[in-house]
């Protein structure tokens, strides 16, 4: 008789969390609202105040949270560019998938509680299928802020 647990439940003789079911997603967990309110946010070039305390307090953490703050920006300043018309190579798909991820991570009380042990796992699987979907168009915002945004801001 074949088993529906996971490894994760197997060793540990319980239900594994939400972060470690295999090909698992939670971003249906994102209301629309929350979307709207993000993006209105970003186009307007401003990071909500609760985001951004967030991205602040996770750069001093583990190379977890490090990851998801460093992918978050990177993911705000590609947006802001998209939004601001600026950056013109993401589809519409893309930039809604890059923000449902964006407004996931925001999210305190996702699939796993960000205030629980291993509570930013779940949101670091999110920002790793995200980046492994969308990789090329990540690559050519980078090769396009070198060249566009950067020089600017060298600029007196």
């Amino acid at each position: 008789m074949k088993s529906n647990l996971t490894e994760v439940e197997l060793i540990r003789g319980a239900p594994a969390p939400a972060w470690a079911r295999p090909g698992a997603s939670f971003l249906h967990l994102v209301s629309a609202e929350e979307l709207q309110d993000l993006r209105n946010a970003l186009m307007e070039g401003k990071l909500p105040t609760d985001l951004q305390g967030k991205l602040s307090y996770l750069t001093g953490e583990s190379l977890i949270h490090r990851f998801v703050a460093e992918n978050s920006r990177l993911i705000v300043s590609l947006l802001m560019a998209a939004y601001g018309g600026a950056f013109r190579q993401a589809n519409q798909a893309c930039l809604e998938r890059l923000l449902r991820v964006l407004a996931y991570v925001r999210k305190n009380d996702d699939a796993t509680p960000d205030s629980e042990a291993g509570g930013f796992v779940d949101d670091q699987q999110e920002m790793r299928a995200a980046i492994a979907e969308f990789g090329e168009m990540i690559q050519s915002f980078k090769a396009w802020r070198l060249r566009y945004q950067v020089p600017g801001m060298w600029r007196p």
